[in-house]
């Protein structure tokens, strides 16, 4: 799921979709678990685009099969397809509910302890603003 809310999920039907790409997204949620249809088409694509050229590759569809060989070029993408953000109180609006909406109510519940969990944080600062 897009970590930035005002990131919308591909809205165009099918069709409208570049068949090149369409697959490449399909191959990558098929092999990885990794939902590209999740993000904005045209961000996306354009992220990936500019990765597979600079690579050398032509089409998505080559793109994919190389990067299913290269584990140096899939982790490429990987690095590509993400955020790399990390900052003390980042999203201010999702600390706001969990301060006002979703701790009272697991308080309110009688919950004592709580255990957290911050996925892929690159140094540390929303689990440290969490604590």
């Amino acid at each position: 799921m897009p970590s930035n809310p005002s990131e919308q999920p591909l809205s165009k039907p099918a069709a409208d979709l570049d068949p090149d790409y369409l697959g490449f997204i399909s191959n990558i949620k098929q092999n990885t678990g990794i939902d590209l249809a999740e993000y904005k088409e045209a961000q996306m694509k354009r992220r990936l685009t500019t990765l597979r050229t600079k690579n050398g590759y032509d089409s998505f569809t080559s793109f994919y099969h190389a990067m299913m060989k290269d584990k140096n070029l899939f982790h490429e993408f990987l690095d590509r397809m993400t955020i790399n953000v990390s900052e003390f109180w980042r999203n201010p609006n999702r600390w706001e509910v969990l301060r006002d909406i979703i701790l009272p109510e697991l308080i309110d519940g009688g919950r004592r302890r709580l255990n957290v969990w911050s996925a892929a944080c690159s140094t540390g600062e929303e689990p440290y603003t969490l604590a």
